[in-house]
């Protein structure tokens, strides 16, 4: 292959590597905030905030933990997901339904989730920039 054709060919072939890297950052963002509401939906909130929750927001977390010790949560939809590999950000819309004992009366929370792909020393995920909702 001649010169002239590696030049033309490197923009193109650096291009697909930047659009293969942002696929792959995009579908980390989904696997990584589906798990998330999983965790949720089992009352798992300490290992959510332990892995997604940036760490300045976890003490705030850990007291909206605190505040739903006894909150027990039926279900729950993602309503939407927009997440933009390029800028490193997303935004989760969901709805927990939920009770508290001994009610059986189940209420809806929903939450607008934000998170950003971030991280040190080149290791980046996609973390959480956004509370527990508020479940009343």
């Amino acid at each position: 292959m001649s010169i002239t054709r590696l030049t033309l060919l490197s923009p193109l072939l650096l291009a697909l590597a930047a659009c293969s890297s942002l696929a792959v950052i995009g579908l980390e963002c989904e696997k990584r905030t589906k798990e998330y509401n999983r965790m949720l939906r089992w009352q798992e909130f300490d290992n959510a905030a332990i892995v997604f929750v940036d760490k300045p927001l976890r003490d705030e977390f850990q007291k909206r933990i605190a505040a739903a010790k006894d909150v027990k949560v039926a279900d729950y939809r993602v309503k939407s997901l927009e997440c933009d590999p390029e800028k490193g950000e997303a935004t989760v819309k969901a709805e927990f339904d939920y009770y508290i004992p001994p009610s059986m009366t189940l209420k809806t929370a929903e939450d607008v989730q934000k998170w950003v792909y971030s991280g040190e020393n080149g290791k980046k995920e996609w973390r959480l920039k956004t509370l527990l909702p508020a479940f009343k």
